[in-house]
């Protein structure tokens, strides 16, 4: 009886016994199990020290959605597949159409535009808020072309960097 040292091996002794057309477990068979689950516990404890940070955001965001979804935690599970299958881009690009949409309310709020909807805007608050775009179109226009991705980019990456640095073994 040789002694189970790898993965392999132990799901190399199973896959036989399987194929074999019997399966009645022997001593090799429970120590390539116990080999097995002892691999995947530690490979767990070391991916979680290697991904604190990961681990603690997963929290913070898994409990606001279990939170929305009232307790309900397969759809929370859901969602959070949701957000990680996509590339980190994908979020970069929902970042910058977040802030340029931030930017302008914030500006537009300042200068005494309402967020009103148009239709339930009177006559006189239109036609004053037309004079208001009109006097402020440049720094509008600015605003409407957004914010540049690749400083974007730069900006994120450093922080997410810093972050990181800062907080690893934390």
């Amino acid at each position: 009886m040789s002694k189970i040292t790898t993965i392999e091996k132990a799901i190399g002794q199973f896959t036989y016994r399987l194929q074999n057309g019997r399966y009645e477990p022997n001593q090799t068979d429970v120590e390539s199990l116990k080999f097995i689950i002892e691999w995947i516990n530690r490979e767990k404890t070391r991916e979680l020290k290697e991904n604190v940070l990961f681990a603690k955001l997963f929290c913070r965001i898994f409990s606001q959605e279990v939170d929305y979804y009232k307790g309900d935690f397969k759809q929370a599970q859901k969602s959070m597949h949701e957000y990680l299958k996509h590339p980190i881009e994908f979020y970069y690009e929902r970042f910058i159409k977040e802030i340029d949409l931030t930017a302008m309310n914030s500006y537009t709020e300042k200068i005494g535009i309402s967020n009103k909807h148009p239709q339930l805007k009177t006559d006189s608050e239109k036609l004053s808020e037309e004079k208001i775009i009109k006097s402020n179109e440049n720094e509008l226009l600015k605003l409407l072309s957004g914010h540049n991705s690749d400083g974007v980019y730069k900006s994120l990456n450093n922080t997410i960097s810093e972050f990181i640095n800062l907080y690893r073994s934390k």
